[in-house]
């Protein structure tokens, strides 16, 4: 844990920021305690790796020609002095008489908010993802579905679609309607899979584990079947990433128990 209380080097997506403005002690300064807080320096726009593993900062006088395709690329650019190009949108500009404690304090602020705030997902996208994840797992050939049931931010059981336990799977041919390539609402009597949400719930109970006040976080739209399994087990709230088709009923079903049912998207 740095100056910054984040764990500098073991981030997916690394920090970069950019000081522009005439050398000067205070530009010094900056970069100084950039570099004791963990950020290797780069002076050339050809030495910026495409997936650095390191916090980065990037020093020039003035601001380079492709200057936008840093900004879109990323980068946090500072300015240390009155900024020639008035239009650029800096993050944060610093006059060069500003006391180097004062302007530390400036920037420290900014680099805590970059690296805190807008990179860490929210909860919804973290078991989102998660439910994502646990799509993959999934053994159906027509739809991967994953679930996740959490409780006080905490996840009590995951699920995904796929033929019944100890049964064939349906990709080896374990489900004849997902194998006769059935037509989206047609044949469902003949459908074999269980759905991610009811998996997610009847896995928690195979295991003794209540999901009673949890919340459901689904890559798609519960269907009216796993809606009532949803309100009787006890299940509050219900986030889904993608609608299903034919939902009109669910959504009124869950309206008239009570059920929190809201949509998050993932980008």
């Amino acid at each position: 844990m740095d100056r910054f209380g984040v764990e500098l080097g073991k981030r997916d997506c690394m920090m970069i920021i950019g000081l522009f403005g005439e050398d000067s002690p205070l530009i010094l300064a900056l970069h100084n305690d950039l570099n004791e807080k963990g950020f290797g320096s780069c002076r050339s726009t050809q030495d910026l790796p495409r997936d650095q593993s390191q916090h980065l900062v990037f020093r020039k006088r003035r601001l380079p020609p492709d200057w936008e395709s840093l900004r879109e690329a990323g980068m946090v650019m500072v300015c240390i002095g009155e900024p020639v190009e008035p239009a650029v949108p800096f993050d944060l500009v610093l006059s060069p008489r500003q006391s180097e404690v004062e302007a530390l304090a400036n920037l420290n602020r900014l680099v805590r908010q970059n690296l805190t705030g807008s990179q860490r997902p929210s909860w919804d996208e973290y078991f989102m993802r998660i439910a994502q994840v646990a799509s993959m797992r999934s053994n159906c050939i027509k739809r991967k579905v994953g679930a996740v049931v959490v409780k006080d931010r905490r996840i009590v059981s995951t699920g995904y679609n796929g033929t019944p336990r100890g049964t064939r799977n349906c990709n080896e041919g374990g489900c004849p309607r997902c194998s006769g390539l059935a037509a989206s609402g047609t044949r469902l009597d003949e459908c074999l899979c269980s759905h991610a949400e009811e998996n997610a719930i009847t896995q928690a109970a195979y295991h003794g584990t209540s999901v009673k006040d949890g919340c459901l976080y689904s890559t798609l739209s519960p269907c009216l079947m796993c809606a009532k399994m949803i309100i009787n087990s006890g299940i509050t709230e219900v986030v889904f990433n993608i609608g299903y088709p034919l939902n009109d009923s669910t959504f009124q079903l869950f309206e008239e128990a009570g059920i929190t049912i809201r949509e998050y998207r993932l980008i």
